[in-house]
């Protein structure tokens, strides 16, 4: 069965136009003139049980407005939408026990309660039997590294702490659609690595259907098996990871430390100068000619090191972006 079935999928939002001052606002609310925007348009979507989805795309491409349409806080305006069988406006009881929704931006823990009594209540809530409580719970505080801070009240721990326990709070009624947006935001190195940890690891183990939104894409490519790129209210990309560094003409980098000075003109020949630092050269070139041209510039030139890598995932999302 698949967990995400959409078709011509859209959204589109509207507001009065507003000029500026006192008469302006009286306009508005007598006269004034709707303008409609089009935040999601006409998208399909075929998620499988147990995939886990990366789903990018700049600021105001249509992220959050489609995990909302998904996990039915807000309602479609035209097109088809099922997750798990159930229409998601609907809200239906079986449909939310079976999914969760987490956000970078906002925090649902109470912030005077440990985490041991809010997991207790979500317990309770989603109605989660005991055995499989603590289950659950002793799997995910172990995956989480939260063991030590359980008794501690919430406003008394670090952002990261917070979210992994937002995160374990999450996972605790095994549900078996994840909407995760931004999940590391304003995190630092150390958490935001943890987090990605406990996302792969628990999505996997448990077959979870995770779709993931995020601007940092350590997240997207040490978590996510298949990319979604929308821009515009548009998908623009759909596909596996490695299938994404195909998207701009199959290309590789090339980069060259000389062990002497080298002509930068010279170089231009066998590919693209991305950039230079001092005796340190970057070239972009096809990747069929990528082993030629570095084994070329080993033999005939002074070379210290040479590596061949993919294009950063970033500069290749940013082609679809543009393009």
């Amino acid at each position: 069965m698949k967990a995400i079935c959409a078709r011509k999928l859209s959204k589109t939002y509207w507001f009065h136009e507003k000029e500026a001052g006192i008469g302006g606002s009286l306009k508005a609310l007598f006269s004034g003139r709707k303008v409609y925007v089009d935040a999601v348009r006409q998208i399909d979507l075929d998620i499988g049980l147990g995939e886990i989805v990366g789903f990018i795309g700049p600021n105001g491409a249509g992220k959050t407005t489609t995990l909302k349409m998904l996990s039915g806080i807000l309602h479609p305006t035209a097109g088809s939408l099922e997750v798990l069988g159930h229409i998601p406006s609907r809200r239906h009881k079986d449909f939310l026990k079976n999914i969760t929704l987490v956000t970078g931006q906002r925090n649902r823990l109470f912030w005077d309660l440990p985490a041991r009594e809010y997991f207790d209540f979500c317990r309770v809530t989603y109605e989660i039997p005991s055995a499989a409580y603590r289950r659950n719970i002793d799997s995910l505080v172990g995956m989480a590294g939260i063991g030590e801070i359980l008794d501690v009240p919430q406003r008394k721990l670090s952002a990261g702490e917070r979210k992994r326990c937002e995160l374990v709070a999450a996972f605790l009624h095994n549900p078996s659609v994840i909407f995760l947006d931004e999940p590391t935001n304003a995190l630092d190195l150390i958490n935001a690595r943890r987090i990605r940890e406990f996302i792969r690891e628990t999505g996997r183990e448990n077959r979870h259907t995770v779709i993931l939104t995020s601007h940092n894409m350590a997240d997207i490519e040490q978590v996510c098996e298949r990319i979604i790129v929308i821009t515009g209210g548009r998908i623009a990309f759909d596909g596996k990871a490695v299938e994404l560094y195909n998207a701009k003409g199959h290309k590789k980098q090339i980069r060259i430390v000389f062990d002497g000075p080298v002509s930068t003109e010279a170089l231009g020949g066998f590919g693209t100068l991305r950039k230079t630092n001092g005796q340190e050269v970057w070239l972009e070139v096809d990747a069929d000619r990528a082993a030629a041209v570095a084994s070329h510039l080993f033999s005939n030139y002074p070379v210290k090191d040479i590596g061949i890598i993919d294009l950063p995932l970033e500069e290749i999302i940013e082609s679809i972006y543009n393009g």
